[in-house]
């Protein structure tokens, strides 16, 4: 079942990383902004009025060139709201809406890059894994708010890729086997706030008309979670089926596993 007209961003892991998990999702015909990190292209540089106006030409070149493949990768700075507000209106102004909202939080792919503790990392990570995201779900609500009746409701999807954390070794020494890498501290704490600020979110938007609140969670070595691409396959899936069909109590706010369908009754509810 194809979704020609629907747009999704995608945001928390980024491009190049992000490449499997955007194919998977692109491969269902939706229209996909992708989040890249931000580059320090002309930073510091004071430009001319016809200078800034210039590079604006250019990027909107550069992007609607981007769009014809039907995936545009936006540069986002998660310290900031301003960068979150702009990404949403881009992503509504050169695919003229946006269906759907995809924050994805890969412990795993985090814990692989952060494994330092000093104030700086602790800044970074508070902007990288925790205030990024929350900036990017209250825009993308205020977003589908604004939304045509028409069109629907607009879907929020929250998903955590989980590792195991430092406590989790000492608990289980196996599973530091190399396979996997380990959350620190730092990561795991991010994690706990994109949990607890995505599951409360939900319960907040329980009774909403204009947004629906998907939660998707699994460890990184379950069905489903393995590789990005069968992830993101998977999604797609799932959100074609799942046609805005808003659940009912404890399940707005159950976590689901990945691999789960809508249709099957069970639903495939993550239990802790």
């Amino acid at each position: 079942m194809l979704v020609m007209e629907r747009t999704t961003l995608i945001a928390g892991k980024n491009m190049p990383d992000a490449t499997s998990f955007v194919d998977g999702i692109a491969h269902s015909g939706r229209q996909i902004i992708v989040t890249g990190l931000q580059s320090d292209n002309n930073e510091g540089k004071r430009l001319t009025i016809a200078e800034r106006k210039a590079n604006q030409a250019a990027y909107e070149e550069e992007k609607n060139l981007e769009a014809k493949s039907g995936v545009v990768t936006i540069e986002w700075n998660k310290s900031s709201p301003l960068s979150a507000r702009s990404l949403v209106l881009q992503t509504a102004t050169i695919f003229g809406s946006m269906d759907e909202a995809v924050l994805y939080f890969d412990e795993q792919w985090y814990a692989s890059k952060a494994e330092q503790m000093n104030s700086e990392e602790i800044a970074r990570a508070t902007d990288e894994m925790i205030s990024g995201y929350q900036y990017l779900a209250l825009e993308a609500l205020a977003s589908f708010q604004k939304r045509e009746t028409s069109q629907g409701a607009g879907t929020l999807v929250f998903i955590l890729k989980e590792t195991p954390d430092r406590v989790d070794v000492v608990k289980t020494p196996a599973l530091k086997d190399g396979l996997s890498a380990i959350a620190s501290p730092l990561v795991s704490a991010g994690a706990a706030a994109f949990e607890a600020f995505a599951e409360n979110l939900a319960a907040v938007c329980i009774d909403s008309i204009f947004v629906n609140v998907l939660l998707i969670r699994g460890s990184s070595d379950s069905e489903g979670f393995r590789r990005d691409d069968e992830t993101g396959r998977w999604l797609a899936e799932y959100l074609n089926s799942y046609e805005g069909k808003k659940s009912d109590g404890k399940k707005s706010v159950t976590w689901i596993k990945p691999g789960a369908k809508p249709s099957s009754g069970g639903f495939g509810f993550f239990r802790r």
